[in-house]
């Protein structure tokens, strides 16, 4: 049984696969190949902050 922090985890990733899927759909190209779109499904969300922080760096 999955405790609550690993169902949000879980929903999370859902909503993130779901919302990349309709886009593709719609036509848009997504910069991320599969394994590094994996990689960034299983990073926390302190992780995904720190990644997108020194993406948008100056």
């Amino acid at each position: 049984m999955l405790n609550d922090d690993q169902k949000r985890l879980r929903f999370k990733q859902l909503q993130a696969r779901n919302y990349r899927a309709s886009l593709q759909l719609e036509g848009f190209e997504l910069g991320l190949h599969d394994k590094e779109q994996a990689d960034v499904e299983s990073l926390g969300e302190t992780e995904k902050i720190q990644r997108l922080r020194k993406e948008y760096a100056r």
